[in-house]
């Protein structure tokens, strides 16, 4: 087999890790298609390492080693986040989750601290991010804790009460502080 004919079977091969890690994902498969991963890695791996008479085939084997990487970085980022339950399933399969509406940039505020039933602040700050499918790197301690420092330098700053609230500002979830007016700390 020329180097052309192993190319265009491990780019074939590619599409094929590609349909079952989606096939995997969205439940058509029980267990992750691990061991056909390792085989193929280890293949591409293998034609990497041998010489190449053209410089097209080089970049041509290299672009289907970045292409490779990049997928197996997305797959162990949704396993991670499916073994920690932050796996958030596409609509209309097998879950039926509401998630929240988010406001366009610089439109109205998506939730306040003083929204009643929408729980706590880190839940609307996580729920928001989630809707925009970006990672949540702080816990909620860690939250709470930077939330009050914030607070204090704040209100020492400002001589005033602050409270916060969760915005959607050109695609990124920001908590977005303003004064307590007075007749509204006095309630």
């Amino acid at each position: 087999m020329d180097l052309e004919q192993k190319i265009q079977l491990l780019e074939r091969d590619l599409r094929e890790q590609v349909k079952n890690w989606e096939r995997f994902f969205s439940g058509g498969l029980r267990v992750p298609p691990e061991v056909e991963r390792a085989r193929f890695a280890q293949r591409l791996r293998s034609l990497a390492e041998q010489g190449f008479n053209r410089r097209a085939d080089q970049f041509r084997v290299e672009q289907l080693q970045h292409r490779f990487m990049t997928y197996s970085q997305n797959w162990e980022r949704m396993l991670r986040e499916r073994e920690e339950g932050r796996s958030v399933r596409p609509e209309g399969v097998g879950s039926h989750v509401t998630h929240p509406q988010v406001e366009e940039a610089n439109g109205p505020t998506l939730t306040s601290v003083e929204s009643a039933g929408g729980g706590s602040l880190y839940d609307r700050y996580v729920s928001a991010k989630r809707q925009l499918g970006l990672d949540v790197r702080l816990n909620r301690l860690e939250f709470d804790r930077q939330l009050e420092q914030q607070r204090a330098e704040l209100q020492q700053k400002l001589g005033r009460e602050v409270q916060f609230e969760v915005r959607v500002e050109d695609g990124k979830v920001k908590l977005a502080a303003r004064k307590i007016r007075r007749r509204e700390s006095a309630r």
